[in-house]
C-alpha cells in the first residue's frame, strides 16, 4: 500500500499564532475529555507540565524536519505531534499517521490533526511502500513494539534516503521514576528500558546516524537559558530523567 493522499478539504493553513501551542493542546485535551471523560491516559498526558514538555520537545526536533514532504506520525495514539505539525507547518508538510485501530478513537485530536490515518494490522510490517516518507516521528512507540529491532528495519525501509527518524519519550534505564514503579510500586513500569549509548548503537546498526540526542529534561533551559549547555555538562542531573529522545538520519552507508 502506498502513502494515502489527503483530500483537499483536509489541507489546512498554519494556525500557529492564533493561540499558543500549549493552549492548543490544552484545549484539545479538554474537548476530548468532555467526550470521553475520566480516561487515565488522557488525564496524565493532559497535565500542564506534560503539555509544556511535549511542546518543548516539538520545538527541539522541529528544525530537523524537512521544509516540504511527507511526515509519518508512527504509532500516533491520539496524535498530539500531528496536531502540532498542523498548527506550526500547515500544508507545508503532508501529515500521515498510523496505529492499531484503537489509536483512532480520540476523534477530537484526529479531526484537528487532519492526517491521513492508516490502521495497522501487523506487529512488524508497516503498510507503506518503500521510501514513502521524508520524516518519521515515533513518540513513545519504540519501547512498546513487539521487536524494536524489526521495527527499526521497517522504519529504515519506509524512509526516503536522507530521511529523518525522530524518537521521543523512550524510557531511560537510569530513570528514578522507572525504578520507583518497578521496585516499589511494582506496576506501571516499562518492560524495556534504554540507555543513551545503547540507543545510538542500535540506530547505527540499523542504518541511522544520530544527529542529536538528549534527555527529556529541560530543567536548565527553564532555570538558566544562557548557560543551559554548560550546566548540562557540569551538573548532568538530566541523566536520571524518565525518558530519552534522539534524531537520526537514514544513510545508504556509514
Amino acid at each position: 500500500m502506498s502513502v494515502a493522499t489527503l483530500p483537499p478539504s483536509l489541507v489546512s493553513a498554519p494556525v500557529h499564532g492564533a493561540e499558543s501551542l500549549e493552549a492548543l493542546l490544552a484545549r484539545l485535551y479538554r474537548e476530548q475529555l468532555a467526550q470521553t471523560p475520566g480516561v487515565p491516559y488522557l488525564l496524565n498526558h493532559g497535565r500542564p507540565s506534560a503539555i509544556a514538555n511535549h511542546v518543548r520537545t516539538f520545538h527541539w526536533y522541529r528544525p530537523f524536519l524537512p521544509q516540504t514532504g511527507d511526515v509519518l506520525d508512527w504509532g500516533c495514539q491520539h496524535a498530539p505531534d500531528s496536531c502540532l505539525l498542523r498548527a506550526w507547518c500547515g500544508a507545508r508538510l503532508r501529515r500521515h499517521s498510523c496505529d492499531f485501530p484503537e489509536g483512532a478513537r480520540h476523534r477530537v485530536f484526529h479531526d484537528y490533526a487532519a492526517a491521513a490515518f492508516t490502521p495497522l494490522t501487523d506487529n512488524d510490517r508497516l503498510p507503506f511502500a518503500a521510501q514513502s516518507f521524508d520524516a518519521v516521528i515515533g513518540s513513545g512507540v519504540l519501547e512498546h513494539t513487539a521487536c524494536d529491532l524489526d521495527s527499526l528495519r521497517e522504519l529504515y525501509r519506509v524512509l526516503k534516503p536522507g530521511g529523518v527518524l525522530i524518537v521521543t519519550y523512550l524510557p531511560n534505564w537510569l530513570s528514578v521514576n522507572e525504578w520507583w514503579r518497578r521496585v516499589v510500586r511494582r506496576q506501571g513500569f516499562h518492560r524495556r528500558l534504554y540507555g543513551m549509548g545503547e540507543l545510538t548503537h542500535m540506530l547505527k546498526h540499523h542504518g541511522f546516524y544520530p544527529l542529536a540526542a538528549r534527555y527529556h529534561t529541560f530543567f536548565w533551559e527553564r532555570a538558566c537559558p544562557p548557560l543551559a549547555g554548560l550546566l548540562r555538562r557540569l551538573l548532568p542531573i538530566q541523566v536520571c530523567s524518565s525518558t530519552l529522545c534522539v534524531i537520526a538520519r537514514k544513510l545508504r552507508s556509514m
